[in-house]
Parts: C-alpha cells; sequence; structure tokens
C-alpha cells in the first residue's frame, strides 16, 4: 500500500506549495542583428546570431546554399558541354571590298563661298 496523508493538507497551504509552479510570460527582446524578436539569452532562430556571432545554420542559410551548389552544377555542366563540342571550321579569310572613290568636283563648296563674301 503506499503512503498516505496523516492530516488533510489545507486549501492555503496547498495553493501557496503551488505558487512558484505557475507559468511565467517570456521577456521578448529585439535581435540586434535582424530586429527579430526572440527570447533573452538565447540563439535567434530567425538569422542564427548570438552574441554578434554566427552560431547556427538555418533553413534559410541551407536553402540558399543549396541553391548555389544547383546554379555551380549547371554552370560546369554548359561549360563541360561546349568544352565536349566540335570546334567550328576556321572560315578563309574573305577578301575586302573596294570602297568606291568619290568623284571630284572643281566647284567649291557653298560655305567656303559664303566666308570669302
Amino acid at each position: 500500500m503506499a503512503a498516505q496523508p496523516k492530516k488533510k493538507i489545507s486549501r492555503v497551504r496547498g495553493r501557496t506549495r503551488r505558487a512558484h509552479s505557475a507559468v511565467k510570460m517570456v521577456s521578448l527582446s529585439a535581435c540586434k542583428h535582424c530586429g527579430h524578436p526572440k527570447p533573452a539569452h538565447l540563439v535567434c532562430n530567425e538569422c542564427g546570431f548570438y552574441g554578434g556571432r554566427k552560431v547556427l545554420t538555418t533553413k534559410t542559410d541551407k536553402r540558399i546554399s543549396k541553391k548555389l551548389q544547383s546554379d555551380k552544377k549547371a554552370e560546369l555542366a554548359k561549360i563541360k558541354k561546349e568544352a565536349t563540342k566540335k570546334p567550328a571550321k576556321p572560315k578563309a579569310p574573305s577578301k575586302p571590298k573596294a570602297q568606291k572613290a568619290k568623284p571630284k568636283t572643281d566647284k567649291p563648296s557653298s560655305k567656303s563661298d559664303s566666308k570669302n563674301s
């Protein structure tokens, strides 16, 4: 058999004992790095900073690094694909086109006439 109390515990005595067991409100402070509200003395869940240092890898960090890696792989694949293509045959140098000579005129331009007058 289990132990039994000798006397009934009064309401006041029981409630006094349980007074410290109440759930207290957590005080929130703004993160110094991102400004998001967070509990004091804990790492920020949004940016992963604590005490001015990065101490936690967040989901956003993982998503960004995954995107960078996929972009890098795509770029390497593109370069590799271009390298495996057959090089184009070099074109024979084409002859330069002859420029048409302007016909010489004996008439003086109208601007030079206006300056002499």
